[in-house]
């Protein structure tokens, strides 16, 4: 089978991202919170699969009191009727075998389950506590780097801008410097507004740059922290699908136990020992003694009229 991954099923807004951009952490989160909903979807397909079991168990022994219950006044008889019986309590064994089944299926699976969900989802009224834990420590860790991240956009913007703006003035100032029905002193401004721009335009630009270096001198340590967190969400993660794989095989053990049913195997040897004494011959010789041609017949004799009177 194919590995299947969010990405190829659902609308993923967080595909295609580095994790270390802005609030892309919060992929880990929605992972952890996925975890907490998988368990409760686990849980209610046992919850199902054991009323299944049980469903079966209660409709597995009522037809056996009305199979043993309609044979028992049937006009059948001899070893045919009696094996036919056995044969219905042969069947009813089953529900001891499933009986078991929704046993293990409730205390290994769905009562293991439900106490690990327990133990490691702890749910606040809006929140998974432990995913909200690990939010908390997402944003401590990505807070300076946010704030450097947001005046590094702003220096851009401002550098960009006051570019822009340095090159209309300089095509502006070219024009002018070219007319020669300009005054000078209108020139001399025009010059001006150039040489303050590129003064402006130079600051912006080495702060934009110095901001650039900052950023990548702080990197390591952010994502250090990131990764650390990241790791926890990991191993929180790893613990989960471990536990799942222990309840799977759990489950295989509930509905495919290594050991042999005993209560199945007397059964059937019950049945099949009954099965043995099953003798049609007999049957039908009992039949004829005591219905058919071997009966005593009552023929007709001359009988005198009795007289009343003696």
């Amino acid at each position: 089978m194919p590995q299947t991954t969010p990405e190829l099923l659902l609308s993923n807004p967080w595909y295609g991202k580095g994790f270390f951009e802005p609030n892309q952490y919060k992929v880990s989160i929605e992972r952890c919170n996925n975890g907490y909903h998988s368990c409760e979807l686990f849980l209610k397909f046992i919850e199902q699969r054991i009323k299944i079991e049980r469903d079966y168990m209660a409709e597995l022994k009522k037809w056996s009191l009305t199979c043993q219950k309609e044979i028992s006044r049937s006009q059948d008889y001899g070893t045919n009727k009696s094996t036919w019986s056995a044969s219905i309590v042969a069947g009813e064994q089953h529900f001891y075998t499933h009986s078991q089944i929704a046993k293990d299926l409730q205390e290994n699976v769905l009562d293991k389950m439900t106490q690990y969900r327990k133990d490691n989802y702890g749910k606040s009224v809006l929140h998974i506590k432990k995913a909200k834990e690990f939010e908390k420590d997402f944003e401590q860790a990505q807070r300076s780097w946010l704030k450097l991240l947001q005046k590094i956009d702003d220096t851009k913007k401002l550098y960009q801008e006051t570019k822009k703006k340095l090159k209309k003035f300089e095509l502006a100032d070219k024009i002018i410097q070219s007319d020669t029905g300009t005054s000078d002193e209108q020139k001399r401004k025009a010059k001006d507004q150039v040489d303050t721009l590129k003064k402006e335009c130079t600051a912006q630009e080495s702060k934009y740059k110095q901001l650039i270096e900052d950023m990548k001198n702080q990197r390591p340590n952010y994502e250090k922290e990131m990764t650390n967190v990241l790791n926890r969400t990991h191993d929180f993660e790893k613990k989960r699908s471990n536990f799942f794989k222990q309840m799977f095989q759990e489950y295989h053990d509930a509905l495919y136990p290594n050991k042999p049913d005993e209560n199945l195997a007397g059964a059937s040897q019950k049945f099949l020992n009954e099965l043995k004494k099953h003798n049609v011959e007999n049957d039908i010789a009992w039949w004829n003694k005591v219905y058919g041609s071997d009966t005593n017949t009552q023929w007709p004799e001359f009988e005198e009229l009795k007289d009343s009177n003696t």
